[in-house]
């Protein structure tokens, strides 16, 4: 008998079969309970290296034991005429049957089952209250979200990590012209929420949905993703990757190319190249991720801290385009949330650090957007064909498309103004900041309620923010709403110490609106001995634009001069003075808008005027 056939009549290959198929089913059931207790790597390792030692351990038993009626015997004891191994291997053939048939009901449930939680009510307030609805924006292209990628880590410290490359995931997707990536600020409103992917498909009005998770052990990863189509909850697309750390980059790539191959034939093509890597260095990489996930936080504290990460990982790769442009954008937002950072300030280190972008690649959008945002020095020809860079390179972000948006209020088109921030919408439909700034675009026009409705929306969707109540405050203000105005106004005097300045402003808005000279001498009275003082808790615009109102454009002038001295922002906001000659035809006050940049805005501006009166101004009776 040849030693195949004996292998054969022992059931060893049959033992092996079944030890492998119910080895792996039960791999299965234990990685399922690992992941939701959060257990780290090493635990599945162990597991699955026993399973391969088990392997041989096994087929040495099968050759040298065999069962018999009377239990386990060794093979050389039993009689070959009274061996029971035909019906043994009957048995193992119905083992093998039925766990092939655990298997099979495993990888159709990972397959079509999504496992949501559907008894949770939505935890974002729905943006269908604003006045343009999106329901069938970007009808044409495919549209994805790219939701939070659970941290399965064992360390709640590696929620940057998961964070970050879903957000590098969402980045690499953007880039294909032939999809609608829902942005971050949206697609992010839903982490730690178990929500059912078809209500989040309708709040981001996406067709489909990218999810995953990340458990990052020493140098390991294992990152699971699985690309959902929201109507009918099927997966187009699943996988799952261990490898190490390293090879964090592949994972991306290869993640982003099976997602648009599963879309193919939606899309009618597929994109199949891959962008080069930002960096060889893994440590500067992880700072990077650090610093994204910080400044996405916003608030001073948390950018301040993201600076520095990203400037030690520019030091530990110089030409790591990204950490550059990061250090550029999260400077060119400083100022606006704090006063640590002056914009001059900002834009010393905006221009340092755009320029190394650009330098190391010049296809980095968000460095030309920062360096546009920001820049208090050069012509706004200049200015504006940064915007344009920026918009080629990247037409589908949503940030650089509201920055754009920004400028093109400032200079006065307020059509393309309105039109890029609709985009911003559709691209970001639960961020706030888009509504707020849409409103202000539609106020200076005398859209007052259609400015009104966006308001509430933004304040809808961040409740406790006193800067996208602005919008809802002043747009009570302008209907006449004086009442609901004051309520809202009390409601965050009571609830911010931080934010004096806009409240000041709400207050001032008000009793100008109302036409109550004394109580806003008041107002401004306080914060001109503020601004004398040297606290600059308030800016000097919109206190100037009061005194003008009050007491005539010499008393403005002195503290106009002072704003553009240190290039206050707001200066140039097309809100508050938006032609010179609509406010007075004083020969000094026309003088201090033919300086520099400023006669060049209002020649722009006088340009692209398309109606008699914008902004707040009003003759004083």
């Amino acid at each position: 008998m040849s030693f195949f056939t004996e292998l054969k009549r022992r059931n060893v290959f049959r033992m092996g079969i079944a030890y492998v198929v119910v080895a792996w089913v039960l791999l299965q059931a234990i990685d399922f309970g690992l992941d939701i207790i959060s257990a780290p790597n090493w635990v599945m390792q162990v597991f699955f290296l026993a399973g391969v030692v088990g392997l041989p351990l096994v087929l040495i038993f099968a050759w040298i034991f065999e069962m018999t009626p009377e239990g386990i015997k060794f093979e050389s004891q039993v009689d070959r005429n009274q061996s029971v191994t035909h019906n043994t291997g009957h048995k193992l053939d119905r083992t093998i049957i039925t766990f092939l048939a655990f298997a099979v009901v495993l990888l159709l449930a990972e397959r079509f089952m999504t496992g949501e939680d559907t008894s949770s009510p939505p935890a974002v307030v729905s943006v269908e209250e604003a006045t343009v609805t999106n329901d069938q924006a970007g009808n044409s292209l495919r549209s994805v979200a790219v939701l939070p990628f659970v941290n399965m880590s064992s360390d709640p410290e590696q929620e940057y990590f998961s964070d970050g490359l879903s957000e590098e995931l969402l980045n690499r997707l953007a880039q294909n012209n032939q999809l609608r990536v829902a942005a971050r600020t949206s697609s992010f409103q839903f982490k730690g929420q178990n929500l059912d992917i078809s209500d989040i498909g309708r709040q981001l009005k996406v067709d489909h949905v990218l999810e995953g998770s990340v458990r990052k052990s020493s140098n390991r990863l294992r990152v699971t993703a699985q690309l959902i189509q929201v109507d009918s909850g099927y997966h187009l697309w699943s996988d799952t990757y261990e490898r190490e750390i390293n090879d964090i980059f592949a994972i991306q790539d290869d993640i982003a190319l099976a997602i648009t191959s599963a879309l193919e034939a939606e899309l009618g093509t597929a994109t199949t190249s891959t962008e080069a890597h930002p960096t060889d260095n893994l440590e500067a990489y992880q700072l990077y991720l650090r610093a994204r996930y910080l400044l996405a936080k916003r608030g001073e504290a948390n950018m301040l801290r993201a600076n520095e990460l990203f400037e030690q990982a520019v030091k530990l790769d110089p030409t790591f385009s990204k950490a550059w442009s990061g250090l550029a954008y999260n400077y060119s937002l400083l100022p606006s949330y704090g006063t640590t950072v002056s914009t001059q300030q900002a834009w010393a280190q905006v221009k340092v650090a755009g320029d190394n972008a650009i330098r190391f690649d010049h296809a980095n959008a968000e460095a030309y957007a920062a360096m546009a945002r920001i820049n208090p020095h050069d012509d706004f020809k200049t200015i504006s064909s940064m915007f344009d860079k920026a918009y080629e390179l990247a037409p589908n972000n949503a940030d650089v498309v509201n920055f754009y948006a920004d400028f093109m209020a400032i200079i006065g088109d307020f059509k393309a103004a309105e039109r890029l921030e609709q985009k911003a919408i559709e691209l970001d439909p639960l961020a706030a900041v888009h509504y707020s700034d849409m409103a202000f675009v539609l106020f200076p026009l005398g859209r007052l309620e259609e400015g009104l409705n966006f308001g509430r929306t933004s304040a809808g969707l961040e409740p406790d923010s006193v800067t996208r109540a602005d919008p809802l405050v002043i747009g009570l203000i302008v209907n006449g709403q004086y009442d609901e105005a004051i309520k809202t106004i009390r409601h965050f005097e009571q609830q911010s110490v931080s934010e004096i300045d806009t409240i000041s402003w709400w207050w001032c808005m008000l009793y100008y609106h109302q036409g109550n000279e004394q109580k806003l001498r008041e107002k401004v009275a306080e914060r001109i001995q503020n601004l004398d003082s040297g606290s600059n808790d308030y800016n000097y615009t919109q206190t100037a634009f009061f005194t003008s109102w009050l007491d005539g454009t010499d008393a403005a002038l002195i503290l106009l001069e002072k704003a553009n001295e240190i290039n206050e922002f707001i200066l140039i906001w097309p809100e508050y003075f938006f032609l010179p000659e609509d406010i007075s035809d004083d020969p000094d006050w026309l003088a201090f808008w033919q300086q520099p940049r400023l006669a060049e805005l209002m020649d722009i501006r006088r340009r692209n005027k398309t109606q008699d009166h914008i902004g707040w101004w009003k003759e004083r009776k």
